[in-house]
């Protein structure tokens, strides 16, 4: 049986940033730079998956309920009501530590498993990947791997956190899985500063010089499974490893337009969303939902 729920990671308590850059080469070519380059994702990539390999990783996938962080919802494959939707989502108002922040987390994680929820439109992954030694490790592609592809039901729901935050500090590759053969393409993305952040693979890595990705995997149709590998080279050896998280291998993420969309408010009342996502920038533009 396939896993929809969303990872469970702590919903942010103020305005979330997506970071990634690297410690020494600020703007280098061929290269994702810029600032808390030494700070990695919380969750732990399987120990397992990544083996001999000459290099590490971590992964994170972003909480879809976080709208400061870049979340923008869930697709419910066997819908709730939107009086049992809300009495789950109010209870965001009540957090006000991290321990309260992770419980409402766990909480809507268990909701949207029995509701096998997907996350919509868009899920965004931060990997964190470097060196097991001071030894140089190039790597050459992150690749996209698409493991099924479901039409969504008639009856799916999308719900969706109302509100805005702070401009984000991030560099952005993004995948269409509606395409063929989807892959990774850098978007755009800026330091503090305003200076580019990225200039794509190869990326050099080692021990003390690590590199973080955001990676923004989205659709406009359909309910996507997929899994991603880092090719990687190091010494005149090279290898692919899989990314897994500390519970499954693949991510989930579903279309939010196949059936009735909600904003949940900060008054606690849901208003129907009117806008869909641009695919030529899932992450900034929005288009009115009865666009073709």
């Amino acid at each position: 049986m396939k896993s929809y729920g969303a990872a469970a990671v702590t919903l942010a308590l103020g305005a979330g940033v997506l970071m990634t850059g690297c410690s020494t080469n600020e703007c280098s070519a061929g290269s994702v730079c810029g600032n808390s380059n030494a700070v990695g994702p919380k969750a732990t990539g399987d120990a397992g998956a990544q083996g001999d390999a000459p290099l590490a990783f971590t992964v994170e996938e972003v909480d879809p309920w976080d709208n400061c962080d870049g979340g923008v919802g869930v697709v419910f494959m066997k819908p709730p009501t939107l009086d049992a939707a809300a009495a789950e989502l109010k209870g965001n108002k009540a957090v006000t530590t991290a321990e309260e922040a992770a419980a409402f987390s766990k909480r809507l994680e268990t909701f949207g498993n029995a509701h096998e929820a997907a996350t919509a439109d868009r899920t965004i992954i931060r990997l964190n990947v470097q060196g097991k030694s001071g030894r140089a490790v190039t790597v050459k592609n992150i690749a996209v791997k698409p493991q099924e592809v479901q039409p969504l039901p008639k009856q799916s729901l999308r719900l969706q956190y109302a509100g805005g935050c702070g401009d984000a500090n991030m560099s952005r590759f993004a995948a269409n899985l509606d395409t063929k053969s989807p892959k990774l393409e850098f978007k755009d993305g800026q330091s503090d500063t305003g200076s580019m952040r990225v200039r794509g693979f190869p990326v050099t890595v080692s021990e003390s010089d690590p590199e973080n990705f955001v990676i923004v995997a989205f659709t406009s149709s359909g309910l996507h499974w997929f899994s991603l590998s880092i090719e990687w080279s190091s010494d005149g050896v090279s290898g692919t490893t899989e990314v897994k998280s500390s519970d499954r291998k693949e991510f989930a993420v579903a279309s939010g337009i196949g059936g009735p969309q909600y904003l949940y408010g900060q008054d606690g009342k849901f208003q129907p969303i009117t806008f869909r996502m641009n695919p030529e920038d899932p992450f900034a533009d929005v288009l009115p939902l009865a666009s073709p």
